[in-house]
């Protein structure tokens, strides 16, 4: 074996640890999202939607949907309203959306949005009439895509 031969197959044996793909987030789809606290109030939490994919659920038509969207779950609390408020990491600019459903894999879309939080361009959705104790899952992306890393969430009971 010539020396050059050695060297790159020595280098190829070095380098492929580092070429594992890396690998999505758990809530990287609605049946394993993340159950999200309903409180008196918001009480934001840092969540990361860093190597998530695209999700199966047909796309919800706002906020420039791309992709690379992470799940969360709230149960409805007994006023049956509650807010999905959302602030800036990484990402600056979100969108949200809030689906209902008998199970993740059936989802109905309830709302959608991109800029109505207070918090620079995020997205923030108050939904009303919903009945106590079932379950809304909750959609976040970075607007247009390309941007992954942080951001924060909130879920408020309107009691």
């Amino acid at each position: 074996m010539k020396t050059s031969t050695k060297y790159f197959t020595a280098l190829c044996l070095f380098a492929m640890p580092f070429f594992v793909a890396a690998q999505a987030p758990a809530n990287d789809d609605p049946c394993n999202a993340t159950l999200l606290s309903v409180g008196v109030s918001c009480a934001f939490t840092t969540y990361s939607n860093a190597n998530s994919t695209a999700s199966a659920v047909t796309n919800p038509g706002c906020a420039n949907y791309t992709g690379e969207d992470v799940w969360f779950k709230a149960v409805i609390p007994a006023s049956g309203a509650i807010t999905f408020d959302s602030n800036v990491g990484n990402i600056n600019d979100g969108g949200m959306a809030v689906y209902s459903g008998s199970s993740c894999s059936s989802l109905t879309l309830l709302a959608c949005d991109d800029n109505n939080s207070s918090n620079g361009f995020m997205p923030r959705i108050i939904i009303g009439g919903l009945t106590n104790n079932d379950t809304v899952w909750v959609r976040f992306w970075d607007w247009g895509g390309g941007t992954t890393g942080t951001f924060q969430l909130c879920a408020q009971d309107l009691q």
